[in-house]
């Protein structure tokens, strides 16, 4: 029972390394790849949208696999083909090369943004209900340390070494990190014994299948309102740095607001994993959603530096908020033992959303010149989606 923290530890690095491998500092490429080699920001929105739709194809079976044989053996696969697609980012010379590379991305399932199976399966098995929201929280904090070390690192390399060498070292770096961390994660005792054998700290109240869970309306309520804080966060993630930089904002002050974004993600996370230990998640996710909201209004009418930190501290607070809950919510609805293929199966309703959402920000901004009228659209769809999360309470025990 003591070894599940060190699990948790892992589960840390891995996070970090999620960022230089399929992650959010791809945004600092964007400007200096866009001018050399003169790829619209069309094909960046394509890329991602390739990511995610790779990942939602590949998840219904990834998600089963993690619950047959467990998570170590599949991210040690991960860390090796991640490595080398990061690398061969340096190669580069057209948008139709990036949108296949960053797409085989999309088949490690590590996506952030809570579009992470292996943390949320990994943890939901080591920890029940009593330390499930504390679990993810510290887990979390790995994705806001990655931000923190490398959105200046890179900035940095980027200006130095240029943009090639500096993939080449995100590649090589992160692929080695994550090869390390997933040698320390072992099966859970959910995956070596009898659920009536479980400590109880580790016992939930029931425990869906998959096919029980689809039956649900709840299963689908949270589907697609995470669909549509996808869709969001994809139409922002990727162009924010370009977005700022067109606002006149310099790169390096951009790079240290990302440095504080990730401060404040990391100091919330423990408060709010407390939290969802004692309020009712779906009411919480829904107070996470706000910031979305508020984040996406500050975005638009950044026109400062002093903009850009509060933009980039309430994007902080959300994703904090929005990863640790949708983590949580999960197995606290349908129980732990088939959660991987619930999530799963999910992710395809989720990413769905989230394919549409990038690639249309990009035309836009290539045809009006702005992302305002897009980002506002996404504001009206999340009132939506706050919505169908308060009224989503857990559900009763599935019928046998």
């Amino acid at each position: 029972m003591h070894y599940r923290w060190v699990v948790v530890g892992a589960l840390v690095i891995i996070g970090a390394m999620s960022v230089a491998l399929a992650g959010p500092i791809t945004g600092f490429f964007i400007p200096v790849m866009h001018e050399d080699l003169g790829i619209a920001l069309f094909y960046f929105g394509i890329a991602m949208s390739s990511r995610q739709l790779c990942f939602a194809l590949v998840s219904p079976f990834l998600g089963r696999m993690i619950d047959r044989y467990g998570a170590r053996g599949l991210l040690l696969l991960v860390g090796l083909f991640a490595g080398l697609l990061v690398v061969s980012l340096s190669l580069v010379t057209s948008g139709w090369h990036l949108v296949v590379i960053i797409g085989l991305l999309g088949i490690i399932g590590l996506q952030g943004a809570g579009g992470d199976l292996f943390g949320g399966v990994v943890l939901a098995k080591w920890f029940g209900p009593a330390e499930r929201g504390r679990a993810m929280s510290i887990a979390f904090i790995g994705v806001p340390l990655g931000i923190l070390v490398l959105s200046p690192t890179v900035q940095y390399g980027i200006d130095t070494v240029g943009w090639q060498t500096t993939w080449q070292i995100l590649g090589a770096g992160g692929a080695l990190l994550m090869l390390v961390a997933a040698a320390l994660i072992r099966p859970s005792p959910m995956e070596t014994r009898p659920l009536e054998d479980l400590p109880d700290p580790m016992a939930d109240v029931s425990h869906w299948t998959r096919e029980q869970a689809l039956r649900s309306p709840t299963f689908w309520k949270l589907a697609v309102s995470f669909g549509i804080l996808m869709f969001t966060i994809s139409t922002v993630a990727m162009f924010r740095v370009p977005h700022f930089i067109d606002r006149g904002i310099d790169a390096q002050w951009v790079a240290i607001a990302f440095s504080v974004e990730a401060v404040i993600s990391a100091i919330i996370a423990i408060p709010i994993g407390l939290l969802v230990e004692r309020f009712a998640i779906h009411k919480l996710t829904a107070f996470g959603f706000s910031f979305a909201i508020t984040m996406m209004l500050i975005t638009i009418h950044t026109n400062t530096v002093t903009d850009v930190f509060l933009a980039t501290a309430t994007f902080g607070l959300g994703a904090a908020s929005i990863v640790i809950m949708q983590n949580t919510i999960w197995p606290q609805y349908f129980g732990s033992l088939h959660i991987g293929a619930i999530r799963g199966v999910a992710m395809p309703v989720t990413l769905g959303f989230a394919v549409i959402g990038a690639p249309l920000a990009g035309w836009v901004r290539d045809t009006t010149g702005s992302f305002t009228s897009i980002w506002w659209a996404t504001i009206a769809l999340m009132v939506v989606a706050i919505g169908l999360i308060l009224t989503t309470p857990q559900p009763a025990a599935p019928d046998a």
